[in-house]
């Protein structure tokens, strides 16, 4: 019966990969990635791709160029074969004037990194049923990280009929790896003096082309591995540079001098700095980790008028240091893939600044985006580990915080149809435009929808801090209810800042992958609105509740005379969302995205 069992589930994986395949642009007939840390300390990755084309689209657009970004400072690329089988298996060697090295596209901006190459490989002889082979070695010398690293997603665009994944490490070093979202062990052998770790999987399926995966894709499968042994080390291996010394010259200092004297406000200070960094010094866009983290000092960040994020986030410290702030880089990560004990640098893609107010407490701000909040709120799931030289630091722990949006407005229709009215607003923790407020209410006119807020002095702030701010708006606009055929509708204004943020208005019937939004979230709208004379209400009496395991999404309408209050409140609480409890998600959201439960609608009355 076991056996019957196991025939019938390999006959079932075989079936479905073979529906996969049968719509696929391409197919990765055998794919090798091959990691290595030499005894010299030296490391070296190795892929082999042996990929069919299938269609058109495969070979015009997916696949016709491989690119592989290497910094020649500290790296050697060598091709070992390339070449294309076509579809009568005749083969033809890739020539050499396939092999073109051009600027990546994110150092385009950088004199700094003007010397990055990207090899691309032009990959000739295709067409349908032809079948790409590469195979090249990526040489990195010693120290161009503290370590080999790793985190590979176990999928591909494109289905793979064999993947093989090695990691080779000297046989007296320990290997941390962790295998997340599958159950599959690696063999160990020892091959000379290294010891090798093989993971071979058969039968991948495309990665998900969906949206809202999480921004790390923690349910996606993928292999994290590393030698690194800790934080203080290679943290340390980052800070033991020049650049955070965070000096900085005296032209430096008298700037911020001038600004500190225009400002007696340190919140509007410290935005004034943030600003002209963001704005003025150019975002040079690629990965820090293409120089091996080294990084100019603010000084040449500053006389060079362009840096990374990490050169950025060390300019903006410096220059807070300056006026008094202890503002500190901080590495943001998955904090789902940190081990404390066995770092891996490839699991952090973002540097933000941690920084100590006096009046506020800490808060969180970028180097190369100005925000309306402060960035804490949207960091629960993440690791933050400060950049200090000198000393090491244990990550950041970031509480949860109560993502709340509470409006309670009321609103009347001029004899002209033209709304206005009062909303009175409690914002909390994402949601809270904190940063906005303390230096531009004006701006707060974008986050309210159907442009009923003219300019800042229709803003009116009760009380604003970090956790929450409460505010009063007076509401108003130029723009009548729009007629059509005798009836008037006007669409209930909300909050831009929450659920509208996300930009969701439809949901997919199916869907492979786990659903993330990005934080928890409550909304609570309560609406009171008076109609004209002469006028009667469409909206019939409703009350609803749809509830599933994300949450809950309700809507009451209570008309009377010419009167009506409409409540709608959603409650998400920002867990994960599996394929079982992907049918009743969207149920809610859909409802919740009803028009005709969001819009007021009515018409003269008949005499």
């Amino acid at each position: 019966m076991k056996r019957i069992s196991s025939i019938i589930i390999s006959l079932f994986c075989i079936n479905l990969l073979f529906s996969q395949n049968e719509n696929a642009d391409a197919i990765y007939e055998k794919l090798v990635k091959e990691y290595t840390l030499e005894a010299d300390g030296s490391t070296s990755y190795r892929e082999f791709k042996q990929l069919k084309l299938l269609t058109h689209l495969s070979f015009n657009r997916l696949y016709g160029e491989t690119f592989i970004i290497y910094n020649p400072e500290f790296q050697k690329l060598r091709i070992n074969e390339a070449y294309t089988i076509m579809a009568d298996s005749s083969k033809v060697v890739t020539p050499s004037n396939a092999f073109n090295e051009v600027l990546p596209r994110n150092a385009a901006l950088s004199a700094t990194a003007n010397h990055l190459k990207e090899m691309v490989v032009t990959h000739t002889a295709t067409e349908i049923g032809a079948t790409i082979f590469l195979d090249y070695t990526l040489t990195s010398a010693k120290g161009f990280l503290p370590g080999l690293m790793g985190n590979v997603l176990i999928q591909e665009s494109s289905p793979v009929n064999a993947l093989e994944i090695r990691v080779k490490v000297p046989s007296d070093l320990e290997l941390t790896y962790q295998m997340v979202g599958l159950r599959t062990a690696p063999e160990i052998s020892i091959a000379g003096n290294q010891k090798v770790f093989t993971w071979k999987f058969n039968g991948l399926p495309a990665s998900p082309k969906e949206s809202f995966q999480g921004k790390y894709q923690p349910s996606a499968p993928r292999l994290l591995f590393t030698t690194a042994t800790g934080i203080a080390e290679s943290i340390s291996w980052i800070t033991n540079q020049p650049a955070f010394d965070l000096k900085i010259n005296e032209e430096m200092k008298a700037w911020v001098d001038t600004i500190r004297n225009q400002q007696v406000d340190e919140i509007k200070t410290l935005m004034a700095i943030q600003k002209a960094v963001v704005e003025n010094v150019v975002y040079e866009r690629y990965d820090p980790a293409w120089m091996a983290y080294r990084s100019r000092t603010p000084e040449k960040v500053w006389i060079s008028n362009g840096g990374n994020k990490l050169e950025k986030s060390l300019l903006l410290a410096s220059l807070l240091k300056q006026a008094d702030f202890n503002a500190v880089p901080v590495l943001v990560g998955s904090g789902t893939f940190f081990n404390e004990k066995a770092i891996n640098l490839s699991t952090f893609d973002d540097v933000l600044l941690m920084v100590n107010t006096k009046g506020f407490g800490t808060i969180y701000i970028s180097a190369t985006e100005v925000d309306n909040q402060t960035l804490e709120n949207n960091l629960t799931h993440s690791t933050l580990i400060p950049l200090i030289k000198g000393t090491s630091r244990a990550p950041v722990e970031i509480s949860k915080s109560d993502n709340k949006i509470s409006c309670k407005a009321t609103y009347t229709f001029s004899d002209d149809l033209k709304p206005s009215g009062l909303m009175e607003l409690e914002l909390a923790g994402a949601m809270n435009p904190f940063l906005l407020l303390q230096n531009d209410k004006g701006g707060f006119k974008s986050m309210v929808s159907g442009g009923l807020v003219k300019d800042a002095d229709a803003v009116t702030v009760r009380n604003s801090n970090l956790a929450k701010s409460e505010i009063t708006v007076k509401a108003e606009t130029d723009k009548p209810a729009t007629e059509q055929n005798g009836y008037f509708r006007w669409s209930l204004p909300a909050m831009t800042n929450g659920f509208e943020k996300w930009q969701i208005s439809y949901l997919d019937r199916e869907r492979i992958s786990d659903f993330y939004l990005p934080v928890a979230i409550s909304e609570s709208y309560t609406y009171t609105i008076t109609i004209p004379a002469g006028y009667e209400l469409i909206n019939k009496r409703f009350s609803e509740r749809v509830k599933c395991s994300a949450g809950s999404a309700s809507v009451e309408i209570k008309p009377k005379d010419n009167q009506i209050e409409i409540i709608r409140e959603l409650n998400l609480t920002g867990a994960a969302i599996g394929q079982q409890d992907y049918q009743e998600f969207r149920e809610m959201i859909n409802f919740w995205l009803d028009k005709n439960q969001k819009t007021l609608v009515f018409r003269k009355t008949e005499r």
